[in-house]
Formats: structure tokens, C-alpha cells, sequence
């Protein structure tokens, strides 16, 4: 410490009195070195208060989005569902019908079933698959024109008809045919043999 300042410390005192002095100097330590290292602690915790409530903002967001994205696929699921019954029993009201032109075909009441196939067809027919669905139409257009063709003796006409009615049916049933039971074992097989056996979890 030079002369200099010690002048002015002493002058200061004499001045001021020694308490002041001894104060100057707390207060002198205290904005030295404690308030940086406060205000660097505040501002560090301030930072870690921001960036967490950002990442609360954050996570509540993914949870928003991925609640919306869970309703909407469980509304597809329920929606694929009730087409899945709908397209079931179009396909059975179809093999009815395709029946009742069988049973009726050479008789009177094949122009009702005629009708009536017309009319379902009209309510129902987007609930079919393709296939069965050129089938079905083909089949009961086919028994309207069965009887003309017969009696303008049209041999190879006739033959066709009679191919598509009896073709609607494979088609109807081909198009809503379950799994064979061994097919479901055979495809569970593979999972089955990446198990462990009790026997060997145990060794």
C-alpha cells in the first residue's frame, strides 16, 4: 500500500470516524466478491426456472398432440370396425339373394327376387368387395335375361348366364372366407418356437 493511500485511509478516519471506515470496507468486500457471485447464482437459477418451464410447455404439448392422435386413431378403429360388420352382412343379404335366383330360376317368382335384388343393389352394393360385386350384378342380370335367351334359342347365351349365376356364389364367399385353423396354428408356430420352454428357463 503506498503512502498515498494510507494518507487517505487515515484521512477518512479522522473524517468519518473508524466505524465508518470498517463499514466501507464490509460494504467494499461484500460488492467485491459476495453480490457477483449472488447475482451469477439468481441468474443461474432464473435460467434453470426458464428452461424448465420450457420444457414443461414442451412436454405438455407432445401430450396434447399425442392424446389428439390417440382419439383419432381410436375413431378410425371404431369406424373400421363398424364397416367391417356392415361389409360382413352385405355379404351374407348377397348370398341370400344369390340363392333366391337359384331357387327360382324357370319359375314365376324370379321377376320379384329380380326386383328385390335390384333394389339392394341400389342400397348395398358399395358394401361389397369388387369382385363379388360384378359378380353379384352379373348373376341377377344374368337370371332376367335367362328366360329370353331360352326362347330365342340362344344355346351359347344361355350356357354364359348360367356360368355367372353359379360363379356369384364362389365369388360372395371367396371374398368374406375365414382363415383354415391349421393356417392360424401354422402361423403362430414361429413365435411359438422363439419362446422359451418352461424347462429351459429354468436350466
Amino acid at each position: 500500500m503506498s503512502a498515498e493511500q494510507i494518507e487517505i485511509i487515515l484521512s477518512f478516519t479522522l473524517r468519518y470516524g473508524f466505524e465508518a471506515v470498517v463499514a466501507g470496507l464490509v460494504v467494499f468486500l461484500l460488492l467485491k466478491y459476495f453480490l457477483p457471485g449472488y447475482l451469477s447464482e439468481k441468474g443461474k437459477n432464473l435460467a434453470t426456472t426458464e428452461d424448465i418451464a420450457g420444457i414443461t410447455t414442451e412436454i405438455e404439448k407432445v401430450k396434447s398432440n399425442y392424446n389428439n392422435l390417440l382419439e383419432t386413431l381410436r375413431a378410425q378403429h371404431q369406424l373400421r370396425l363398424a364397416a367391417v360388420e356392415r361389409r360382413l352382412q352385405a355379404h351374407q343379404e348377397a348370398f341370400c339373394l344369390w340363392r333366391k335366383i337359384n331357387g327360382a330360376l324357370g319359375k314365376d317368382s324370379l321377376l320379384e327376387i329380380i326386383h328385390e335384388c335390384d333394389e339392394w343393389w341400389g342400397n348395398n352394393s358399395l358394401y361389397l368387395e369388387a369382385e363379388p360385386r360384378e359378380a353379384f350384378l352379373e348373376a341377377w342380370v344374368s337370371a332376367r335375361d335367362l328366360e329370353w335367351y331360352k326362347n330365342n334359342s340362344e344355346t351359347s347365351l344361355v350356357t354364359e348366364c348360367y356360368r355367372k349365376i353359379n360363379y356369384a356364389g364362389d365369388a360372395i364367399t371367396k371374398a368374406v372366407e375365414l382363415p383354415k385353423l391349421n393356417e392360424l396354428i401354422d402361423s403362430q408356430e414361429p413365435n411359438k418356437l422363439m419362446q422359451p420352454t418352461a424347462k429351459a428357463s429354468a436350466d
